[in-house]
C-alpha cells in the first residue's frame, strides 16, 4: 500500500512541476510605463502604487521608462501635494505603455488619463514606426498636409499607428470642416529609421497652450544584420538609453494621416484606450 501511495504522490508532483516552475517567472514579469505630462502650465509629481517615480514634471515632457509589476497599477499625479488625478491602469506582462495625463475637450474640464500601447515590433531598416495621439483640448480635428485635408474627424483620446519611410514631414491641424483657425502648426516632424516615434498633441487653443510632446524608442529592424534592441529599465535613469524628446518647434503632428492617405503606411490603426 505504501509503495502505491508514494507512486501516486510522485505522479502528482511531476504533473505539477511545470506550474511550480513557471509561476515565479510569471509573477516576476513586468511592464514599462512612460508618462506624458499633457497639462501645460502645471508641474506634476507622479507616483505608481504610492511610490513616487518622477517629480517636477513640466507640461509637454515625456519621462520614463519606469519598470512596474504587470497587472493593475494605480497612477497618481499631484501638484504641490494636491491631488490632480488618480486612476488605475492595466499593464500587461512585457508591455510598454504611454500613460498620458491630459485635458479633455473642454479646457476647464477635469484631467484625464489615456493609455497607449507601444508597438515595438521590427520595422524595415529604412523605415520607422510612428504613433500620433490627439490629447489636446480640441474637438474633432482635420489634419492637413500642404493645405490639403487628408484625414478627418480625429477625436480627443484617439491615436493612429503606422510604419513609414524615414523623412521629415510638414503638417498642421484645423477643426473638422473648417480651414481656420490653425490650432497647431505647420510644424516639421522628423521620423528616424529604426525607431518608434510617438507624438502627442496637448494643450488648449483657448488658453494658447497648444504644443506637442515627442519621444522615441529604438525598435528591431528587418533586413539588417544588426537589428536594434529595445532598451528597458527600472527607472528614469534608463530614459537616456532609448528616449529622445524635442520641443514643439522641432516636431509636428498628424503626419500619420498624410502617409496613410498616400498609401505608404504599412500598418494603420485607430485606438482609444482610456481609464
Amino acid at each position: 500500500m505504501l509503495p502505491l501511495l508514494l507512486a501516486v504522490l510522485l505522479a502528482v508532483l511531476v504533473a505539477a512541476a511545470p506550474a511550480l516552475l513557471t509561476a515565479p517567472a510569471e509573477a516576476a514579469a513586468g511592464a514599462n510605463l512612460y508618462f506624458v505630462q499633457g497639462l501645460p502650465g502645471r508641474t506634476l509629481d507622479i507616483s505608481v502604487d504610492g511610490r513616487q517615480v518622477a517629480t517636477g514634471v513640466a507640461g509637454g515632457k515625456l519621462v520614463g521608462p519606469f519598470g512596474v509589476a504587470a497587472g493593475k497599477r494605480m497612477v497618481t499625479a499631484r501638484q504641490n501635494g494636491k491631488l490632480v488625478i488618480q486612476r488605475e491602469v492595466s499593464a500587461g506582462s512585457g508591455a510598454s505603455l504611454d500613460v498620458v495625463i491630459h485635458q479633455p475637450v473642454s479646457p476647464t474640464g477635469a484631467p484625464l488619463i489615456t493609455t497607449y500601447v507601444n508597438q515595438l515590433t521590427a520595422v524595415p531598416k529604412d523605415k520607422g514606426g510612428l504613433r500620433v495621439a490627439h490629447d489636446a483640448a480640441v474637438g474633432p480635428a482635420d489634419i492637413r498636409v500642404n493645405g490639403k485635408v487628408l484625414f478627418q474627424n480625429v477625436a480627443n483620446g484617439e491615436s493612429l499607428d503606422v510604419v513609414v519611410p524615414a523623412a521629415t514631414y510638414k503638417v498642421d491641424i484645423v477643426p473638422t470642416g473648417a480651414t481656420s483657425p490653425v490650432v497647431l502648426g505647420p510644424l516639421d516632424l522628423p521620423v528616424q529609421a529604426g525607431y518608434l516615434t510617438r507624438v502627442f498633441a496637448i494643450g488648449a487653443p483657448a488658453q494658447k497652450t497648444m504644443t506637442v510632446a515627442l519621444g522615441t524608442i529604438k525598435v528591431p529592424a528587418t533586413g539588417s544584420d544588426k537589428p536594434g534592441v529595445v532598451n528597458t529599465g527600472t527607472g528614469g535613469q534608463a530614459a537616456g538609453l532609448n528616449q529622445v524628446q524635442s520641443s514643439a518647434g522641432q516636431s509636428g503632428l498628424w503626419v500619420v494621416v498624410f502617409l496613410a492617405a498616400l498609401g505608404v503606411a504599412v500598418v494603420t490603426g485607430r485606438k482609444v484606450v482610456r481609464r
